[in-house]
């Protein structure tokens, strides 16, 4: 289980909450609700190693800041 401030990261990183990344449930209004494959992705996200973890959290990161700069 990551700590804290590394489940907000991973869900701000991935669009969920940290509700979700921990519990793999919805409580937002189904206005709010993430698409199949996303759930699927956090689901995937979850089974994974702590250091690969990291490692898809950098390359969200490095994909955002240079979509913004492209």
């Amino acid at each position: 289980m990551p700590t804290a401030d590394v489940a907000v990261k991973i869900a701000q990183a991935l669009g969920v909450t940290v509700e979700y990344l921990v519990t793999g449930k919805e409580t937002q209004p189904k206005q709010f609700m993430l698409a199949s494959d996303v759930r699927a992705l956090v689901q995937n996200f979850k089974l994974l190693k702590e250091n690969d973890r990291k490692m898809i959290i950098s390359i969200v990161q490095l994909y955002k800041k240079m979509s913004h700069n492209g």
